[in-house]
């Protein structure tokens, strides 16, 4: 590989270059904050300045080697590569137009570009050796966190999306001398496999992730092109905007352990057959309700409880299957009536209780009235000539300042077994 040959005649512009490195360096506070004192920055400007006279004679193999080793150096010492490039411009504008200050040389202009060029491009090349090099360590750890048996999400997803950053960052790793156009298509189609096995996401959380999956695609698709013609000051930003690619995918798989987690939390808290939330719940929401009205003596809120007239009855005749339909019905007629600030449960097999927020016994009355109408409406059907209809008994209890919460549920309870007393299919409150 050819040497420069004209660099030469920077040579007595190398003082004047450096002060004025110097004073921009001091400056600016953006750049200044990384040196210690004036004394650090001129030994500092002194062993770049000799780096850089000895590095104008040599081939470009060298330049390659000594500026990638450069990058490396500040990046260990935490030098963000964009304020490296700013002094790195300071120099090379201050040759462009000192040089020609005497006889315009457009062959010097020339080297002075393709110069600084390739320091620039081989220094963002030591970057990125670095940052690979710690996002390996950290893919690695992470690879073996996705293997843990307490994992939320399921294994072949967190397992496929790691192994494919592994060997992406392989790919970036080892540059050109991979086979760069099968690592894109296997790239692509196991992203592509990922939405698959992500039932549990909503239809709007879905779209979401396939966006951010495309996003993934389209830039490593460009680190490739890039990559295939090592054009390193291309690489470096374009790696650099996606929070090192790997920081990316590790906020989706963050995302999506939590829609995973928010996923089994709402199986474990509500009924997959009537869509209402399990009797677990209904004994912390009433105490937080019974607390709120303790404090405000104006807040207040009705329990309602619903059972089914006869429903063994049901299931002895028509079969469990019938009966279910029955229960999935009551849950649907109890979503129907209640705002989105009630609560419905199902607290046992044929056991109901609605939580009324700011409702007194009149309101809960009419919502009970509505569901027990529609309900009571609804003809089954067992086969094609037998109808059947079921009743409901409705207990109510409006929530008083004095109450307990024992003696709030034992209230309502006994609203209940009057309904049941009356002769069933009765509300009482």
């Amino acid at each position: 590989m050819k040497k420069f040959q004209h660099l030469d005649k920077l040579l007595p512009h190398m003082e004047k270059a450096f002060i004025s490195f110097y004073d921009a360096m001091l400056k600016d506070s953006r750049l200044a904050v990384f040196f210690e004192n004036n004394a650090q920055i001129l030994n500092l400007i002194e062993m770049q300045k000799k780096h850089l006279i000895s590095s104008l004679t040599m081939e470009e193999t060298e330049l390659k080697n000594i500026y990638v080793k450069l990058g490396e150096y500040h990046y260990d010492i935490r030098i963000p590569y964009i304020d490296f490039m700013k002094g790195t411009e300071i120099l090379q504008e201050y040759f462009l137009l000192h040089t020609q200050e005497e006889e315009t040389d457009i062959a010097l202009m020339y080297e002075i570009f393709e110069y600084f060029k390739v320091m620039k491009g081989y220094t963002a090349k030591g970057y990125l050796n670095k940052m690979l090099e710690e996002d390996q360590k950290d893919i690695e750890t992470f690879f073996e966190e996705g293997r843990r048996e307490d994992s939320y999400l399921p294994k072949s997803i967190v397992l496929e999306k790691i192994t494919w950053l592994r060997e992406l960052l392989k790919i970036i790793a080892n540059g050109n001398s991979v086979d760069i156009d099968n690592a894109k298509l296997e790239s692509e189609s196991v992203l592509s496999s990922w939405l698959e096995e992500m039932s549990f996401l909503s239809p709007e959380k879905k779209i979401f992730f396939e966006d951010l999956e495309k996003r993934i695609v389209i830039n490593t698709q460009n680190l490739f092109y890039f990559l295939q013609k090592e054009e390193y000051l291309e690489i470096l930003p374009l790696y650099s905007s996606l929070l090192s690619i790997y920081k990316l995918t590790l906020m989706m798989n963050n995302a999506l352990t939590i829609e995973y987690a928010c996923h089994i939390i709402q199986d474990m808290e509500v009924d997959g057959l009537t869509g209402l939330y399990r009797k677990e719940l209904l004994e912390d929401l009433v105490k937080k309700e019974i607390a709120l009205s303790k404090r405000d003596s104006e807040h207040i809120f009705s329990l309602v409880y619903i059972d089914l007239d006869n429903f063994k009855n049901i299931n002895d005749t028509f079969g469990h299957y019938s009966g279910d339909k029955v229960i999935e019905e009551v849950g649907k007629k109890i979503r129907e009536n209640i705002r989105a600030s009630d609560v419905g449960f199902r607290i046992g097999g044929d056991e109901f209780a609605i939580l009324l927020k700011s409702a007194n016994v009149k309101v809960a009355k009419k919502v009970a009235q509505k569901i027990k109408a529609d309900f009571s409406a609804k003809e089954f059907i067992f086969n094609e000539n037998i109808v059947f209809n079921v009743g409901m008994s409705i207990g109510i209890n409006e929530y008083k300042s004095d109450m307990e919460y024992v003696t709030f549920i034992e209230g309502v309870d006994q609203k209940l077994y009057e309904a049941k007393n009356k002769g069933k299919n009765q509300i009482s409150f």
